[in-house]
Order: C-alpha cells, then structure tokens, then sequence
C-alpha cells in the first residue's frame, strides 16, 4: 500500500469533475470513453424519473494506492507488436452525503462513511511499441494510432495531443461501505451538551422542590460538574451500543458476502490465467462491474455490442444507482469450443426508485459472461474504437452491433468479455 503515489492529483481530479458531473452532467475528463458512456445512459436513467442527485465526499486521510500490476496486461497493436499496460486501484476514506430531488424537492438524503475506489490504467513508462496502440479522438470519434494523435494530429479533424490529455485514464471506481467507526467526535458535541443541558435542568428542579436550602453558586458548579460527567457518560454509552448494533448489522451484512465470495479470487485466477497468460484479477473484477453497470442502466439491450442475451431491460428499470459490496462469487468456469464462460454472483446494493420513494436493498446479481480463448482482453478496449474483423471498417458500436459497411454483427467477445445473462 502506497502513500502519495503517482496518479494521487488524478484521482483527486476524478473526484472533483464526478461530483460536477452530478450537479451538471458535465462528462469527468478524466474518465476513460466507456466510462464516460456508462455515466450517460445513467444520467439517462435518472432523467426518466425525474431525479436530480447532489453528492458530496469529506475526505478524511490520504489518498493511496492499494495494487499496482506492471507489465501483465499485453495490447497487440496496429504494428503488431505488443503494448503494455499497467493497472492501478488508489482509494481514500471519507464521508459522503448524496441527496435525491425531485421537481426541486428533496425525497431522500443519506449519509456514509465509506471507502472510494478508482481504477487507472496506464501505458508502462519506457515502453516503445505504445505508439501503435489506437485510441478514439476525444474530438470526432475517428481511430487513430497515439502516436499519430500526438505526432501529426487526428486526421480528420486535426486535433492533436499530448500523452497526458489521453493517458492515463480512470477506467472504473466505486464505493465501499466502512463498518468501522468513525473518529470523528466533533459531532457527537451537539448531544453532548443536550444531554449535560437536560440532566442540570432537571437536577436544578429537583433540588429546588425537595431543599429548603438556598440554591447557591457553589451549588450550582457542583451540579453543574456532576451532570456534565454523568451527561458525557451517558451520550456516549448510547453512541457506543448505536455504533455496536451498527457495527453487528454490517458485519451480519459482510459475512453474507464473505461467504459467497470465498476462494473466489484464487479459482478465477487459476482458471482464467491457463487461457491468458496476462490475466489479472482486479480487472477482471472491474470489468465485471462495469459491464453489469453498463447493461442494468441500457434502455436498448437488442443494440448493445456487449450483451447477448434476452432484452431484460425492464427488469432495471427502477434501479439508478449502484454500489459494490467488494464481494465477487463465482458459481462455474468452464470451456465450450473456442469460447471460456464465467457464471459470477455480484453482491451490491442498489438505490431503487419506486415512484413514491427512494430506498437502498442489498441485492445478488448474477451475471454470465465470455471471451474468446484465441486471444487476450484487450484494457484498452472501447466500444467508440470497434473494428470489424470481416471487412476491416472502423465504427462506433455504441449504438448498433452490426458493421455498417458490410452489415456482419460484430463480436466483442474477441477482445473483450460480453455478458450472455444477467438477472436479479
């Protein structure tokens, strides 16, 4: 674990253009282009119910780097060599606070103090093949080499680069939920000096209606110090059996996911690295998120390139937003003809918009998905970036699945995972 790591003022970037992005639905130019699609389709899904979110985060700590995976994950580029990339998951603590409008009315408002992830992906410094690698013009959308966005301009519309304005990029980020309490005991202040108030006021009537002694200022400090530490003690055994029934619920919640997710880690790695060599779990891990983010909040799952299965997409439409419980269950791997499928159970809770309120349920999410065994995943991969394998042309897959210049339905399984089924 990592203290001031490079990508530190990134991550503290993406923090502040995330919370902008909810006040404005300005796109965080710090996120990759898939990224920057997932937060569309949800700020689509939002504007269907009517719901404006504001979101704050008080960090509290530093901001460090929890896994760094150097030179395992290979891009075979336009000039046929290999890129390498690396993958890094930075993460910081603080409270944050998300409140829901709607028409300008406040439904719902909650508070957490929580774990913040960010995964950022990156080309490995001194690698000289990473030039080859292509890349969508943030400008126009057309697919250019790095090196010719940076060299000579995008060519259509001549927008040129540096390597910062396109790397490195946040590919993903989520929130954890921090069972453990917080050190913060400025605001348990306010009750500190209620309950001190209330125990001297009627420490004070009680004297007055039983003495006939005269109520004195010597009295009074007396009393007065008596009821503070008898106050203090008591606010504080109260906060201390809400904090432990707190405690007890999230760890009621945590052993449920513990539970599911056991050796899950180990077997996938096992399984999945005898097909790709570069396999690594965190993104692994990441990609299944992003990918069940990116179809629970699609309208049009027919159209979307990384999805196979039936059109579920009226099985989420109530859902608008999303948080991992850092559990990932795997239920079988297995091989079938050229293709490797996975059978995962991702454990989330998911904000749920009923019409007439806003609630949090913890939900398992089932999710199958494949790759083609022929070649590795593609990090870099984007759906803004297809290229058809049949006749070579270039297009924006966002929208439609099949190649527009000689209709043949494109398989993003090549490189990259494509879910099958997904259900909750």
């Amino acid at each position: 674990m990592n203290l001031n790591a490079p990508h530190t003022d990134l991550f503290k970037r993406f923090l502040n253009e995330i919370r902008f992005w909810y006040r404005t639905g300005k796109e965080p130019k710090s996120a990759n282009q898939d990224m920057k699609y997932y937060l569309d389709l949800q700020e689509k899904r939002l504007q269907e119910h009517n719901l404006k979110v504001q979101v704050s985060f008080e960090p509290e700590g530093e901001v460090y780097s929890a896994h760094e995976v150097l030179s395992t994950i290979p891009v075979l580029n336009s000039i046929d060599h290999l890129s390498r990339f690396k993958q890094s998951t930075y993460f910081q603590s603080g409270n944050q606070t998300i409140t829901y409008y709607r028409e300008d009315r406040q439904i719902y408002r909650k508070e957490k103090f929580l774990t913040l992830y960010q995964v950022i992906l990156d080309p490995e410094p001194g690698d000289r093949h990473v030039g080859g690698t292509t890349y969508v013009c943030p400008n126009c959308g057309a697919i250019s080499t790095l090196e010719t966005l940076q060299a000579q301009g995008c060519t259509y519309c001549g927008t040129r680069y540096v390597m910062k304005d396109l790397y490195p990029k946040v590919t993903n980020y989520y929130c954890l939920d921090n069972s453990g309490i917080s050190q913060e005991t400025s605001r348990h202040h306010r009750s500190i000096i209620l309950a001190v108030a209330a125990l001297f006021g009627i420490f004070c009537t009680i004297y007055s209606q039983s003495s006939s002694d005269d109520f004195t200022v010597f009295t009074a400090i007396l009393s007065l110090l008596f009821c503070g530490a008898i106050g203090v003690f008591l606010t504080y055994f109260c906060i201390s059996l809400f904090y432990l029934g707190k405690l007890l619920t999230q760890a009621g919640k945590s052993i449920k996911v513990l539970k599911g997710s056991a050796g899950s880690k180990r077997k996938i790695t096992k399984e999945l690295s005898q097909f790709d060599p570069s396999f690594s779990y965190e993104y692994f891990e990441g990609k299944a998120l992003s990918l069940a983010r990116l179809i629970m909040f699609h309208n049009d799952l027919p159209n979307c390139v990384q999805y196979q299965g039936t059109d579920s997409s009226d099985a989420f439409a109530d859902l608008i937003d999303i948080q991992y419980q850092g559990g990932l269950g795997v239920e079988s791997i297995q091989r079938k003809h050229d293709r490797i499928e996975v059978n995962l159970r991702l454990y989330l809770i998911n904000t749920i918009d009923t019409g007439k309120k806003i609630k949090e349920e913890e939900e398992t999410v089932r999710i199958r998905m494949y790759h083609n065994v022929a070649s590795p995943v593609d990090p870099t991969f984007s759906i803004r970036k297809v290229q058809c394998p049949c006749c070579g042309g270039s297009f924006d897959a966002r929208e439609q699945k099949c190649c527009p210049f000689c209709n043949q339905e494109y398989d993003a399984g090549i490189n990259d995972w494509v879910v099958t089924q997904i259900e909750r």
